[in-house]
């Protein structure tokens, strides 16, 4: 049986401290497989576990705006997370997927399945190797993941309302890009969920159809559970008491 979690929005620094701390445990079979929502609050920007935040990110403007930086512990480019985003998660021991899976593989299954679960919210998304989501040509989702020893931590994003003018000052990105045409250009390699839909469906609801989708292309069963003593008392040994959102679920 599969744990599934909602750590609730949370500053970059705790939900990157979480990722660290769950897939360690994991790795020490101290904790179950587990799927994770996660939201960000404040807005930030992450980069990837091996660039630069100089290169990457525009300090001045970030700084100005209250926008926090972080970095993952995952690669991949930096990433604009506004606080409607939902982030997802599975961390987890690779043989549950098969013994030799490779990496490739692993995405691609996990992509399918994230992508049964938006079409289930009436989205027809779709994988698009190496690691993306899309929706008709249009990127909705992110991945990327780690591996520690047999256990890895792979994650993704769902846009769910998006201020694309935002997250393009916000990184290092061609002053060119910055015009109306730029942006407009931009808005055109991306879709989220309320431009799609007409609408902003509750996050639950979000939840529930990515869990249908992994469920049924994973076969995997899943319980609404919390965080372990473990995990709260590692969490809170840096960060103070660890307050868990309660679902409902």
């Amino acid at each position: 049986m599969w744990r599934v979690l909602y750590t609730g929005q949370r500053p970059q620094h705790e939900n990157i401290a979480l990722d660290q701390i769950m897939l360690e445990l994991r790795a020490q079979d101290k904790i179950p497989n587990t799927i994770r929502f996660l939201q960000f609050k404040p807005e930030c920007v992450l980069i990837g576990y091996h660039q630069s935040v100089e290169q990457e990110v525009r300090l001045e403007y970030v700084q100005r705006e209250g926008i926090e930086v972080g970095r993952r512990i995952t690669g991949g480019g930096a990433i604009y997370f506004d606080e409607t985003q939902i982030g997802w998660e599975i961390i987890a021991d690779k043989n549950s997927f098969g013994e030799n899976i490779s990496f490739e593989e692993l995405t691609a299954k996990i992509c399918n399945a994230v992508a049964k679960g938006l079409q289930k919210l009436g989205i027809p998304a779709q994988f698009r190797p190496r690691n993306d989501i899309e929706v008709e040509g249009r990127k909705i989702s992110g991945t990327g993941g780690v591996f520690e020893g047999k256990t890895f931590l792979y994650q993704g994003t769902i846009l769910m309302d998006f201020n694309v003018e935002r997250m393009l000052k916000s990184l290092q990105i061609p002053v060119e890009k910055l015009t109306s045409k730029g942006i407009k250009s931009a808005e055109d390699r991306v879709e989220w969920v309320k431009r799609y839909l007409g609408g902003m469906p509750e996050k639950e609801e979000v939840f529930s159809a990515i869990l249908e989708g992994l469920s049924e292309e994973l076969g995997i069963q899943y319980q609404w559970r919390e965080l372990t003593e473990e995990e709260k008392k590692t969490f809170g040994g840096e960060k103070g008491i660890l307050q868990e959102p309660r679902m409902g679920l």
